[in-house]
């Protein structure tokens, strides 16, 4: 059944007049008639109130178990993948919203649809503010602690893009939303958890940990630097991901330390230092073809896949997207050969993957 006549169905039920909900809701009549017309929907901040007033689950609103099946979901991957193909960013963002606007409480959602406005830079005031209400209606309602977390990250990114001081002063209240370094809770950890669960949690916050400083490294080096100087900083952010890395299978943790390592050998052609460029160059492409080894999988560092870190773009998209840039680089032209073979090799295992996934 569609929301309209869903909400149509529960008010009569309970016996009330369309200026009783919008009574209670701060709505007006008008508001609540669109709604049961199918000309407006309801905002998503909205959805807990009218719940709690027929007395029934937000889901239960979109017959959830009727619409969020494996074939729906099949369906909508599809569409997006179809739509990312055509570049149609605004296409994406209103088929993630009314995915959402099926499922509200599916939380996962909200920071792929953020992450979108925020990489395709979709910063119309339209679109931020959706945003804004999915990140409140998240804060109210959202049980879990590292969920809303990632959308408070998100959002304070999103929103610090904004020219509206409103807009970028909310991405300074996500801001203070996030858990300090100083009093994560993580740290506390052993005051609640024992044996393996808190062993798994240490594990967690070395992962964390260095992934932070890493990226916190990288953002020390400026424009104006000497090329000594980033190479510095470039292999100090390196070694931190190394140390977890242990040379192994990396998958998903490749991305940042590849791309570290190709600024490096920028660099090192930069100094005239052609051979530490080719050692760099070669450690990317030998790490890249352990993706393609189904065998190396299993060979992983034991700190490393302790957890996973949240990643709406999949990992070989971001390979695919590292070795174009490397080609596109004047300072490796000499290495373009390599390169080129490799990523010919990379987009051809990637489209079979596809293909096993899209059987399966």
């Amino acid at each position: 059944m569609e929301l309209k006549n869903k909400i149509k169905e529960l008010r009569l039920t309970h016996g009330m007049t369309q200026e009783n909900v919008a009574d209670y809701l701060g709505v007006s009549s008008q508001t609540v008639s669109k709604w049961e017309r199918g000309l407006l929907s309801p905002d998503i901040t909205l959805l807990p109130k009218i719940a709690l007033l027929f007395k029934c689950s937000i889901d239960s609103l979109f017959d959830m178990e009727l619409v969020w099946s494996v074939e729906h979901r099949r369906e909508f991957e599809a569409k997006i993948q179809e739509l990312h193909a055509k570049k149609d960013w605004e296409g994406v963002y209103q088929t993630w919203i009314r995915e959402i606007e099926l499922n509200p409480d599916n939380y996962g959602n909200y920071p792929d649809v953020m992450l979108h406005v925020y990489r395709k830079k979709l910063y119309n005031k339209e679109c931020v503010e959706k945003m804004i209400s999915l990140a409140e209606h998240a804060e109210k309602c959202c049980t879990d602690d590292d969920r809303r977390n990632e959308i408070y990250r998100i959002m304070l990114q999103l929103c610090s893009e904004s020219k509206d001081p409103a807009i970028r002063k909310k991405g300074k209240y996500y801001y203070k939303r996030l858990p300090s370094l100083h009093h994560s809770r993580e740290v506390y950890a052993r005051f609640v958890m024992d044996g393996e669960e808190y062993r798994s949690q240490v594990l967690k916050n070395i992962i964390y940990t260095i992934d932070l400083a890493e990226s916190s490294v990288r953002q020390l080096i400026l424009p104006d630097m000497s090329p000594q100087d980033k190479l510095f900083y470039y292999q100090k952010a390196a070694a931190l991901l190394e140390t977890v890395l242990d040379g192994k299978y990396a998958g998903f943790y490749d991305p940042p330390l590849l791309s570290d390592y190709a600024e490096i050998a920028k660099i090192y052609i930069q100094l005239g230092q052609t051979d530490m460029a080719k050692a760099y160059i070669n450690r990317i492409l030998i790490a890249l073809e352990k993706h393609m080894i189904e065998s190396e999988k299993e060979n992983q560092s034991q700190l490393l896949y302790s957890t996973t870190l949240h990643n709406a773009v999949p990992t070989e998209q971001i390979c695919q997207k590292l070795l174009q840039s490397m080609l596109n680089a004047t300072e490796l032209e000499s290495f373009k050969n390599s390169i080129l073979n490799l990523q010919k090799r990379y987009e051809d295992y990637v489209s079979r993957k596809r293909g096993i996934s899209n059987e399966n």
